[in-house]
């Protein structure tokens, strides 16, 4: 697993950590951001977020995460490439999706050094699920201080709980989204 982190971090040298403004085309972005086939970013998170608008990793307009609930619950993963437990828990985030497509699953890429190595990080993990990016870590700030990090948000956008450390088994994650959004999987 850390080989497919280095190896990424590898080519978002090659490719520069010079990362570009969502407004202004970049062609390799662009090709980046078709490779990671990243799923459309959410209209807003909850009203618990913090009044921030942020870009969308996968493209698009930007999301101003305070607003109203999506009508599912949701699972919103604060996270960076930089951070080994993150890495460590990409996978069961990835398995966990692939078993549960009904249920939201939301990343905010924190203090990463460029869209491109978040994109990169994205590829190597085989993250498929939306993401935000959030370089000054407003996110993780406002509800906890470290990462990974797990909020547990209900369909109409209330936090139910917030989880520090991350999973090492998809079990786990069922039990605790049966347990604080008593979502049927």
């Amino acid at each position: 697993m850390l080989v497919l982190v280095l190896a990424a971090l590898g080519v978002s040298l090659a490719y520069g950590l010079s990362g570009s403004p969502a407004n202004k085309p970049d062609p390799a972005l662009a090709a980046l951001r078709a490779q990671a086939a990243l799923d459309p970013c959410p209209a807003s998170l909850g009203p618990a977020f913090p009044d921030l608008a942020l870009p969308c990793l996968g493209g698009g307009p930007s999301v101003r995460i305070k607003g109203a609930g999506s009508g599912r619950p949701t699972l919103v993963n604060v996270y960076g490439s930089w951070c080994g437990p993150c890495q460590k828990e990409m996978p069961v985030l990835r398995a966990f999706h692939a078993q549960h497509p009904a249920l939201a699953l939301v990343g905010v890429d924190t203090e990463e050094q460029s869209d491109s190595l978040g994109l990169h990080f994205a590829i190597a993990m085989g993250q498929h699920w939306p993401a935000v990016v959030d370089d000054e870590r407003k996110v993780g700030a406002h509800f906890s201080t470290g990462v990974p990090l797990m909020v547990f948000v209900s369909a109409s956008g209330a936090v139910k709980h917030v989880e520090s450390g991350g999973y090492t088994a998809v079990t786990q994650l069922e039990r605790d989204v049966r347990t604080y959004l008593g979502a049927p999987l």
